[in-house]
């Protein structure tokens, strides 16, 4: 009986520890304890904080409308590059709109990328100062079939 008190005790104790490691991260996508995770779950996770939720979205459009912007315009660019370098005449305003396309969509896709880590940083400061604001408490007692625990938070 003490045995399974005591597993009780060090599982609560492990299920705290547990709990408290589920911060976000962000390195070239959002990362749970090390591992990326989707666009999805990190809705799901952020559903309860509106501010990162709309945060994370607006990133997100913008980061996908930055690349969807300069990657074509990249390519324009690197072919009449191309045309250029292999003796053919370019075209100067494929080159200019292409490059200018080009800029406006990196622009887009950073800016995007830092509305995304400011989401990461609004939801683990809103999960730590929730984290100080939470009491746990542990109850032993008695109960008509033998001893309960109780854990409340």
């Amino acid at each position: 009986m003490i045995k399974r008190i005591c597993l009780l005790i060090v599982g609560v104790a492990l299920g705290i520890g547990v709990f408290a490691q589920s911060e976000l991260s962000y390195k070239n996508g959002v990362l749970k304890n090390g591992t990326k995770i989707t666009p999805e779950q990190v809705r799901t996770l952020m559903a309860k904080n509106n501010e990162a939720l709309a945060q994370y979205n607006s990133g997100r459009t913008l980061f996908i409308a930055g690349q969807i912007i300069s990657i074509p315009c990249a390519a324009l660019v690197g072919w009449d590059l191309g045309t250029r370098i292999a003796g053919g005449e370019g075209n100067t305003a494929l080159l200019v709109g292409g490059a200018a396309g080009t800029v406006v969509g990196l622009v887009m896709a950073f800016a995007g990328e830092g509305k995304m880590k400011k989401s990461v940083l609004l939801y683990n400061s809103a999960k730590t100062n929730k984290k100080e604001e939470i009491i746990y408490q542990i109850n032993l007692g008695l109960t008509q079939t033998g001893v309960g625990v109780s854990m409340r938070f």
